[in-house]
C-alpha cells in the first residue's frame, strides 16, 4: 500500500457541476484530464478547449501544482476591479496525513488480526485513499470550472497564463513572513467588521441578505460537522463489521454442521453488509458533506463580497464628511468633490454588481442542493433495500 500513497494517478471521474454552468458563443472548457500524487505534491494535468480568440490555441494542456491554483485564486482576490464579484473559493490543499497515520497504525496492529481481517482492513483503507484522492482532484477541477462559466473571469489573463504557460509558474508556498502578513490582514479585517456595525444599511435588499448569508454560513457550517459525524459512524460501523465476519469465520471452521455452515452464511452476511455500509459513507460524503463542505467556503467568500461593499459605503461616507466640511470651511472644495464623486461612484459599482451576483448565487445553490439531496436520498433508498434483501436472503435460507 506505501506505493499507493507515493504515487497515485486518477483517470477522470465524474465530476459534481458546483457552478450551474456558463452561456454565450465563446466556450472556455477546462478539466482534470488525471492527476498524479508523488508523495508530498499533487501534480494536475490541466486540458483546455476553447474558441476564444485571447487564446494561443483551440486545444492544450499543462501541469499545475496546488500552490498554483492558490496562486490564481489571490490574483482574483486581490485585483481591485473584481471586488463586486462572488470570487470562487480555492481548492482544499491536498491532505493525506491521515490515511498515512491509518495505514501506520493498521501496519504496527497487523500482529494481532488475522490475515484476513488485516487484508480486509488494508483494503477498506487503500479504498478510502483513493476516493480521497478523487475528490481532491474533483475540487480543483470545480475551482476552474467556476472562473471558465463566468463571463468576466474566464477573459482574466492570469487565468490565462494559468492555462497556456506550460512551465512552472515558480510558485511557492507562504513563507512565515506572509502568513504573518495574512494574519494582519484576519485582523484588519475583523477590526473592519467592528468599525462597520455603527454604518446603517439603507438598501433593504443588501441588509437582508447579510443577515441571511451571515446565519445560513453558520448553520451549514454545523450540518457539515453533523453530516462527517455521520459518515464516521457509518465507517465504523464497517470497520466492525469486517471483525465480526472474521470472527465468524473463524469460529465456522472449528463447528461440526449444520452450525458451521450457519456462521458462514452469517459471516458472509455481515461481509456484504459491510460493503454496503462502505458505499453509503462514500456516498453520504461525496452527496452530502462534500456539497455542504464547498458552499461553507462559497458562502464565505458571498460573505466577503459584502464585506467590501461595506468597505465602499464607508468610503463614502467619510468623503461625504470630507466634502461638509471643506464647504465648510472653504478649503480644497474642488479636490474634495472630486474624491466624493469617485468614492459613490465606486459604491454604485460594486452594488450593482453584487447584486447580480448574490442573485446567481441563489439560483447557483439551490440548484446544486437539489441535485444533490435527491442524489444522496436515492442512493440512502438503494443502500437500505440491499440491506434488507441482503437479510431477507439470510432468514430464507434458514427456513
Amino acid at each position: 500500500m506505501d506505493d499507493v500513497f507515493e504515487e497515485t494517478k486518477a483517470e477522470r471521474s465524474e465530476t459534481v457541476d458546483l457552478n450551474g454552468g456558463g452561456n454565450g458563443d465563446d466556450f472556455l472548457k477546462i478539466e482534470i484530464s488525471d492527476a498524479l500524487n508523488e508523495k508530498d505534491k499533487v501534480k494536475f494535468t490541466v486540458k483546455t478547449k476553447t474558441n476564444m480568440k485571447n487564446l494561443s490555441s483551440s486545444e492544450f494542456s499543462t501541469i499545475r501544482e496546488h500552490e498554483e491554483f492558490i496562486w490564481l485564486h489571490d490574483r482574483f482576490v486581490e485585483f481591485e476591479d473584481y471586488a463586486g464579484y462572488i470570487i470562487p473559493p480555492a481548492p482544499p490543499r491536498p491532505d493525506f496525513d491521515s490515511s498515512r497515520e491509518k495505514l501506520q497504525r493498521l501496519t504496527e496492529g497487523e500482529s494481532s488480526m488475522t490475515k484476513e481481517e488485516y487484508a480486509k482492513m488494508k483494503q477498506e483503507l487503500e479504498s478510502e485513499y483513493l476516493a480521497l484522492f478523487k475528490k481532491t482532484v474533483q475540487m480543483h477541477e470545480v475551482f476552474l470550472n467556476r472562473l471558465s462559466s463566468h463571463p468576466i473571469f474566464k477573459c482574466d489573463s492570469n487565468l490565462k497564463v494559468f492555462l497556456e504557460y506550460n512551465k512552472n509558474l515558480n510558485v511557492r508556498s507562504k513563507n512565515t513572513k506572509e502568513r504573518f502578513g495574512g494574519f494582519v490582514k484576519s485582523i484588519s479585517k475583523n477590526a473592519d467588521e467592528l468599525r462597520f456595525i455603527n454604518i446603517k444599511e439603507t438598501d433593504e435588499f443588501f441588509d437582508g441578505q447579510k443577515k441571511f448569508l451571515t446565519d445560513y454560513h453558520n448553520k451549514i457550517r454545523e450540518d457539515c460537522s453533523r453530516a462527517d459525524r455521520m459518515t464516521y459512524v457509518h465507517k465504523s460501523v464497517a470497520d466492525c463489521y469486517i471483525r465480526v465476519s472474521t470472527g465468524l469465520s473463524n469460529a465456522a471452521t472449528g463447528e461440526l454442521d449444520p452450525l458451521s455452515k450457519f456462521l458462514t452464511k452469517l459471516a458472509d452476511y455481515f461481509e456484504t453488509a459491510r460493503k454496503t455500509e462502505n458505499r453509503m459513507s462514500s456516498d453520504t460524503d461525496l452527496k452530502l458533506s462534500d456539497t455542504l463542505r464547498y458552499y461553507v467556503r462559497d458562502s464565505k467568500a458571498a460573505l466577503d463580497l459584502l464585506h467590501r461593499r461595506t468597505k465602499r459605503l464607508s468610503d463614502f461616507e467619510t468623503e461625504n464628511r470630507n466634502l461638509e466640511k471643506a464647504r465648510k470651511n472653504h478649503k480644497d472644495e474642488k479636490n474634495a468633490e472630486q474624491a466624493q464623486q469617485n468614492a459613490k461612484l465606486k459604491f454604485e459599482q460594486i452594488s450593482e454588481l453584487a447584486r447580480s451576483e448574490l442573485s446567481d448565487f441563489k439560483t447557483r445553490r439551490i440548484s446544486m442542493f437539489k441535485k444533490s439531496l435527491c442524489e444522496f436520498v436515492e442512493l440512502q433508498i438503494k443502500h437500505s433495500n440491499a440491506q434488507v434483501q441482503t437479510l431477507r436472503t439470510l432468514l430464507q435460507e434458514q427456513a
